[in-house]
């Protein structure tokens, strides 16, 4: 196991690598230049060409990656063109509320997915099933800021029940930091948990028709000892390969739905840096959000591992 946990590790290196050079080369290939956008579109050619042999932006392409890559991992990503401030500053006011809606969506997608594939599973063709299965299939078309409307309307206006808008930091109150989060971890994890559900019913009813489950039954062994103990844990083992490609996805979901709640995220920030060509922070931010999403990915495939020996072996 430790093997496998120092080869996931030591594969995301080189992955990230490639992550940091194409957001550097995605910035180097933007029409006009650092430069110009600071000087404004009234700067002369000569005037730009100055500011960038003082910024050292006439260097070659490596020799500015590898001077950009040594201060990022220094925790410096640069100044922000729009919002004059570093950007790691920016990033460390605004990300705490995009993962929390995105841990919050991850959460409701996981655990009512797999209560609602387990329970469908274990009573395969009836009506139950059927049921869920119609209604998962209904839950994954519909799109999450729709849904987040929905949500809004329902749920916020018309109900009372949670704030429509606006964010409350966790350390002023866990519990108003609940409430404000859980329209948009909703919108997001609903239509989750519609794919977790169908892929945990069909995987656990496949394990339930397997011959060592037969086998057990045959040895007087009761019904949810056998789901428990043995056959949720193989059950599982696709079931994690969906939650690994469902987080990019809520990752996505989450800069779409933070603008309906009015959420100040890291998709309000990188919006608006992308109208007013602030490169710098959306370099920053590109490589942040890759950045999570590869270690989380990298925290599902040790827990892949576990569930299954044969990852293990090879």
């Amino acid at each position: 196991m430790l093997r496998l946990i120092l080869t996931r590790v030591l594969t995301t290196i080189p992955l990230m690598l490639v992550i940091t050079i194409l957001a550097f080369a995605m910035v180097q290939a933007m029409p006009g230049s650092i430069a110009g956008i600071i000087l404004d579109a009234g700067a002369t050619p000569e005037a730009i060409a100055e500011l960038e042999s003082e910024m050292g932006l006439d260097r070659p392409f490596f020799i500015q990656y590898f001077d950009w890559l040594g201060n990022a991992l220094q925790g410096d990503l640069g100044d922000s063109l729009f919002f004059s401030s570093p950007v790691t500053v920016l990033i460390g006011e605004s990300w705490p509320v995009t993962a929390s809606i995105v841990l919050g969506g991850m959460i409701v997608g996981v655990l009512l997915g797999l209560v609602l594939g387990i329970v469908a599973g274990l009573q395969p063709g009836s009506w139950l099933d059927r049921s869920s299965t119609f209604s998962a299939s209904i839950t994954v078309a519909l799109p999450s800021f729709w849904l987040a409307m929905l949500l809004a309307i329902f749920l916020g206006v018309r109900w009372e029940l949670f704030p429509v808008i606006g964010y409350t930091p966790f350390s002023e109150s866990p519990s108003e930091w609940l409430r404000s989060i859980t329209l948009s971890s909703l919108a997001m994890g609903i239509p989750s948990a519609a794919l977790i559900a169908r892929q945990m019913r069909s995987s656990m009813a496949n394990v339930l028709q397997s011959s060592y489950i037969r086998a057990q039954r045959a040895m007087g062994l009761g019904r949810w000892q056998i789901v428990v103990r043995h056959a949720l844990k193989n059950a599982m083992i696709p079931v994690v390969t969906v939650i690994g490609f469902r987080l990019a996805v809520v990752v996505g979901q989450a800069f779409i739905v933070e603008s309906v709640f009015f959420l100040p995220g890291m998709g309000k920030q990188l919006a608006t840096a992308v109208q007013q060509q602030d490169v710098i922070f959306v370099q920053g931010g590109v490589v942040v959000v890759a950045a999570f999403i590869i270690f989380a990915n990298m925290f599902i495939d040790i827990i892949y591992g576990l569930l299954n020996p044969k990852v293990r072996v090879s």
